[in-house]
């Protein structure tokens, strides 16, 4: 089993740091994360607002699915006016997305 805990930025008090053409957001929507979870599972959910993720903690059969999902998450984070940061390990990673 691999564990993997992702923070999502509140961008609106900072929105000059949106991707550009994306409207800052307190969070992920909680829809993408389970369209995004693929074969994990979700251990834990904090919310910024209802239907807005702060944090999450999910698990996977392996590390090539966590690490699919951290690409993924980073990525589609980014579009949706949020920043996620990656811990797993006990590490910090950050994506240059």
């Amino acid at each position: 089993m691999s564990t993997i805990l992702v923070e999502f930025a509140d961008i609106t008090q900072d929105p000059a740091s949106a991707r550009c053409g994306a409207t800052p957001a307190k969070g992920m929507p909680d829809s993408l994360l389970d369209a995004l979870i693929g074969a994990g599972w979700v251990e834990y959910r904090d919310y910024a607002a209802p239907g807005v993720l702060k944090r999450v903690t999910a698990r996977f059969p392996t590390d090539a699915h966590r690490e699919q999902f951290a690409l993924s998450v980073r990525q589609i984070s980014n579009l949706m006016g949020t920043r996620a940061t990656v811990f797993r390990d006990g590490l910090c990673t950050f994506s240059a997305v």
